[in-house]
């Protein structure tokens, strides 16, 4: 490929900043054709931050999850082709380097914090099918910067030499255990002291994992494992149409998303929903991908990027107009050769283009990217596109989420109104169930429920109920006053011999009980503060005596 800064044919121009004149000149008989051209979509857009040279090719990126005050992440961890590790900060500055037990070359990596403060674990996968865990830890030297310090942990129990393409971790309370998936799809689950807790062999080769809840993504659909019983479960992804994904990745923001390449050559974007017991895999949208293989998937918030061997690729995964199409949206692309001119001319980019290049990408899954240019060149960037936010109507009306909500909202809507059902045909007067006829005390029946009603609603009722003739009850004399008051009569019913119209019969109620009995309006039952309140109330049964003398 022609080095657009040479520019030694007739008619090329420099524009200044290391791009091409787009057009096509014509002069003395010869032809000048643009070999590439300039793009700032990258710069733009990736702010960059720092570049590391190594001694030789690295073969993969983790980013730590340490992270400073401001919530950044602090280190990046390169491992490279002869089993070694390097850490280094956000401004290049190589913070250690250690050289593994294994001299393999490291093929994937896996951070997680520690119970201790300011310490992480890496563990490292390598072509040999070996697994190595080590401790990173940073120690305050006195000033503002902090030492970091790395050792050798332990070698993991490897059976075979199949190299190491998945390295994930699992917790279980306190518990964590770490699976391992080669080449081959065997799947093995470690302690964290290195002894073998279990393996499996599924029927397809697994991709990627699910953090926390065992699911994964395989070639042909998706699978699950129950730690307890070590049994597996698998499934076909719902209109993958037999064909084979080659790599997938998890959406930074949403973990059920997953974003994938297939054998066909076309982007999909798949759901991956339920536990290990009942799961679901769909694939929701189909795109072709004109690209050629190897690609790897990286996941930022709101994007998704992808790296070839020439190429980095940007897609929108966040904003409407991708809920509305159902695929995420290409934004740009932008060369690798122009990502490294930021940080080195065309000269040293000639001298290290000859090596064997493999794509690497990484991220924090929020703003760090960090790429690997070949040549042992790491860079950092931080990334500058906006993040869309969903709007109301972007909700997918077809959630689990919402009609659960939904049924939770009618359950208690259909409760709440039978409850108001039956409230409504209770008894809401205490002396409705009393008859006239049997002529039953006030105390009887649904009156004791009413003595726990206060006393002004209490005597409201029974001047409403004495007044007049048409009452349920006879005139007040034929009861007595309760104790400690001067008058009425102390029997509580008059004898069949009288001449009384509302006279009781001989026989008496079984369930009726004398005045003494009931302390109607005792004092033993109320607070000492209600005999004031009596008077008026005794007052008025007066009146309403002399008013029936009179009538008569």
């Amino acid at each position: 490929m022609a080095n657009p800064r040479k520019g030694g044919g007739k008619g090329l121009s420099d524009g200044g900043d290391g791009g091409l004149d787009n057009g096509i000149q014509y002069g003395g008989g010869g032809r000048a054709v643009t070999v590439t051209k300039y793009s700032p979509f990258w710069s733009e857009k990736f702010h960059f931050l720092s570049a590391v040279k190594l001694d030789s090719d690295a073969t993969c990126i983790n980013v730590l999850p340490l992270r400073d005050f401001e919530g950044h992440s602090k280190y990046v961890a390169v491992g490279d082709e002869r089993g070694r590790v390097y850490v280094f900060m956000r401004n290049g500055d190589v913070a250690v380097e250690l050289r593994t037990v294994s001299d393999s070359p490291i093929t994937s990596m896996l951070s997680y914090m520690s119970v201790y403060k300011n310490e992480t674990l890496l563990v490292t996968g390598h072509k040999n099918g070996a697994i190595l865990m080590h401790r990173i830890w940073e120690r305050s030297n006195g000033e503002d910067l902090n030492s970091v310090f790395m050792e050798h942990v332990v070698e993991f129990v490897a059976e075979d030499e199949s190299p190491i393409s998945i390295l994930e971790v699992h917790y279980v309370g306190r518990i964590r255990y770490i699976l391992s998936s080669n080449v081959r799809g065997k799947i093995k689950v470690f302690r964290e002291d290195g002894t073998v807790y279990g393996s499996v062999m599924p029927m397809s080769r697994p991709i990627v994992f699910l953090k926390q809840r065992l699911l994964f993504l395989t070639e042909s659909g998706a699978g699950s494992l129950d730690l307890r019983s070590m049994k597996l479960r698998e499934s076909e992804c719902e209109g993958l149409n037999h064909s084979l994904a080659r790599n997938y990745v998890f959406d930074a923001v949403e973990r059920s998303k997953a974003y994938g390449f297939t054998s066909d050559g076309d982007l999909i974007h798949v759901l991956l929903l339920g536990d290990i017991l009942n799961f679901k895999c769909r694939v929701r949208s189909k795109r072709k991908f004109e690209l050629d293989e190897p690609l790897i998937f990286q996941a930022i918030k709101g994007y998704l990027l992808v790296i070839s061997n020439e190429k980095v690729h940007i897609y929108n995964v966040s904003s409407q107009h991708y809920v509305r199409v159902g695929a995420p949206r290409h934004l740009f692309s932008a060369g690798l050769d122009e990502i490294r001119s930021s940080f080195l001319n065309y000269q040293n980019m000639d001298s290290e283009s000859g090596g064997k290049f493999i794509p690497l990408i990484s991220s924090d899954h929020e703003k760090l990217v960090v790429l690997g240019l070949g040549g042992g060149y790491v860079g950092l960037y931080r990334s500058n596109l906006p993040i869309f936010k969903g709007e109301f109507n972007t909700v997918l009306w077809t959630s689990p989420v919402l009609f659960f909500i939904l049924f939770l909202f009618g359950a208690w809507h259909f409760f709440a109104k039978k409850k108001e059902a039956l409230t409504s045909w209770g008894p809401d007067d205490p002396f409705t169930a009393t008859s006239p006829t049997t002529g039953a005390p006030l105390g009887t029946g649904s009156s004791e429920r009413a003595s726990f009603i206060d006393a002004p609603s209490r005597s409201t009722d029974m001047m409403d109920l004495r007044g007049g003739g048409g009452g349920l009850r006879g005139p007040p004399r034929r009861y007595g006053s309760p104790t400690g008051y001067p008058g009425g009569a102390t029997s509580s019913f008059r004898p069949a011999t009288t001449s009384d119209h509302n006279s009781r019969p001989a026989a008496v109620d079984p369930n009726y009980r004398a005045a003494s009995e009931l302390k109607f309006r005792g004092s033993p039952l109320e607070p000492p503060g209600f005999p004031k309140r009596r008077e008026p109330l005794f007052a008025n049964n007066q009146v309403v005596n002399q008013v029936v003398d009179e009538s008569s």
